[in-house]
């Protein structure tokens, strides 16, 4: 979840003891006056906030992943620094956003974010599934994903936490609070929970979904300048602009891997795998698979793309259907769009939104 994590959890300690009528913003911190009892903030919503403190004003350092305030330590102004994580609740009287004097600051420092975002990080590592969802069952309330070769059953519970990624972005941290009844058919799901036994079913404790593209195209242009490519979408025939941000996530497959892949994403190789719950798929399995191998591969430049490039990318659904923010973007693909109709499909969905193992995050 990177920075998200922190603010998550410290928005969680403070919903019980801040009344609902208070606005608390949580944010990093970008520099601490303790002589002039103030502090500033860069908020989770980008924008610079100057937080005054009095004698009154609670100031706590939390442990990592704590999030019972009682285990809270009590420090001084000067104890915090730039870069540490905090959540602020105004006081009664402040009425300005962006200038505002603090009932309780609560703290978690630099340090002890990397260490939560890097438990965080390795978690998903290993009990991460990333798929399409292909059925939703909501009397049984469960939810029917496919990554790679594999189906899997998501079964959540009622402590089973869910966000939703917003149309243009892949960040967690630009996800809201969702639930069961918005997840859609076609969704891409990124599920952390332990799997059944026979590894068929998913317990979920935290559901993250979203409306994204995984078109197969090829390049009509390139803007290195601009950081677009113009690209025909093979199966519409349609024209769109795709945004290349620092995000975005750009491989190239060597020729001995693509040839791989195209033999076991062929439609012979699928039906073999059979999609139950036994054997590893492709894209679907955990360290190992081709979700890492992907991982693995170095950078590629956008100024090493050319016209005339097939690609597979999965982009946000935007708010245009002609342009769209670029998530992965894979090259070298020849060889697997004229092995099989659904490699892009089945390969994209079992490659983690934004590469790495993290939550979204990017």
């Amino acid at each position: 979840m990177r920075l998200a994590v922190a603010g998550v959890i410290l928005s969680a300690i403070l919903s019980a003891q801040a009344p609902a009528n208070r606005s608390q913003v949580a944010g990093t911190i970008t520099a601490v006056d303790a002589g002039g009892n103030k502090l500033t903030l860069k908020s989770d919503k980008g924008e610079d906030v100057t937080v005054t403190t009095t004698a009154r004003t609670l100031l706590l350092k939390m442990p990592p992943g704590e999030t019972d305030p009682k285990k809270g330590a009590k420090i001084t102004l000067g104890g915090l620094a730039a870069g540490d994580r905090a959540v602020v609740v105004p006081a009664a009287d402040s009425t300005d956003p962006k200038n505002m004097d603090a009932r309780a600051v609560l703290v978690m420092s630099k340090s002890d974010v990397a260490s939560l975002q890097q438990r965080d990080v390795d978690d998903w590592k290993k009990r991460g599934t990333t798929g399409n969802v292909t059925g939703i069952d909501a009397s049984a309330k469960t939810v029917t994903i496919k990554a790679g070769s594999r189906t899997f059953t998501v079964k959540p519970s009622d402590k089973t936490t869910f966000f939703r990624y917003a149309p243009d972005s892949a960040h967690f941290s630009d996800a809201k609070p969702s639930s069961f009844a918005e997840i859609k058919d076609g969704d891409q799901m990124r599920v952390l929970g332990n799997r059944s036994e026979d590894g068929a079913t998913i317990l979920a404790e935290k559901i993250v979904s979203g409306s994204f593209r995984q078109i197969a195209a090829t390049i009509s242009a390139v803007d290195p300048a601009k950081g677009e490519l113009t690209v025909r979408d093979l199966a519409s025939k349609a024209t769109m602009t795709i945004k290349i941000v620092p995000d975005t996530t750009m491989k190239k497959l060597p020729e001995q891997m693509a040839a791989m892949l195209a033999r076991r994403y062929s439609p012979a190789a699928q039906q073999g795998a059979g999609g139950g719950g036994g054997g590893r798929g492709p894209g679907g399995g955990r360290g190992g698979d081709v979700g890492q191998m992907l991982d693995n591969l170095p950078p590629l430049p956008l100024a090493d793309l050319k016209k005339g490039d097939a690609i597979m990318v999965s982009t946000t659904q935007g708010t245009d259907a002609t342009h769209a923010t670029g998530i992965m973007l894979l090259a070298g693909v020849e060889p697997l769009l004229t092995a099989s109709p659904n490699a892009t499909r089945d390969l994209m969905s079992g490659w983690s939104l934004g590469g790495g193992g993290g939550e979204g995050g990017q």
